[in-house]
């Protein structure tokens, strides 16, 4: 990654923002009630900078940090083309 390409730049921010928050919410116990609401609107902020909502996010079984987490980490991956 350089400073000349600004999506990975921007995503590689965004996961480790996600990953951040969810020690922070492991660490604070916090309600899943704000770990969903903090998710979706990281996600709808980072899809809006980036334009690129095509990828979906299967049904995980842990925090929607993890699942932005990892949504953020495929986006970060090079694009065939």
């Amino acid at each position: 990654m350089t400073l000349h390409d600004p999506h990975a730049a921007m995503a590689k921010a965004f996961r480790e923002t996600a990953l951040s928050l969810i020690g922070i919410f492991q660490i604070y116990e916090v309600d899943r009630e704000l770990s969903e609401a903090t998710a979706e609107a990281l996600g709808a902020v980072f899809r809006r900078h980036l334009q690129d909502a095509s990828q979906t996010t299967g049904d995980r079984t842990f925090s929607p940090l993890h699942a932005l987490a990892d949504e953020l980490e495929r986006m970060q991956a090079p694009r065939a083309g």
